[in-house]
């Protein structure tokens, strides 16, 4: 049963994606493309730290190192939440839509290329990393 909702949830993520990036105009990326980027920065560097210190710091018994909060603050999701939304407001036909679709589809893009491909060369460089002995085994 954990197999099947595993490899199902996958699926439904990978169609929201494929649908997110079914609907993206290229064009209206390359219109708002600086302020696209402008927006994902702020997200990024700012929203994203804020949102990380209001949800940590009245957990006092959690004694969160400072290294796992600045971890926090680079790690991201995956954006499905963000891709699912943005394609319910394309479906319903809400203005501007599209230029929402668009900026988060660059979003995504984003956090993958910038911060999934840093996100174990940071968790080294702040010491979160657990080595794991290699599996022995035994006949």
């Amino acid at each position: 049963m954990h197999s099947f909702i595993d490899h199902g949830s996958l699926l439904l993520r990978m169609i929201i994606f494929i649908l997110l990036g079914a609907n993206v105009d290229f064009a209206i990326v390359k219109q708002f493309f600086l302020p696209g980027l402008i927006i994902i920065a702020v997200f990024m560097l700012l929203a994203r730290p804020i949102a990380v210190l209001a949800c940590v710091s009245p957990d006092r018994r959690a004694r969160w190192e400072r290294n796992e909060i600045l971890f926090m603050f680079w790690t991201r999701e995956t954006g499905v939440i963000p891709a699912a939304l943005s394609g319910m407001l394309i479906g319903m036909k809400v203005p501007y839509a599209d230029v929402i679709a668009a900026i988060t589809f660059m979003a995504i893009l984003a956090t993958l290329i910038i911060q999934a491909s840093t996100t174990r060369w940071l968790a080294a460089k702040l010491g979160l990393l657990e080595e794991y002995p290699d599996k022995v085994t035994t006949l």
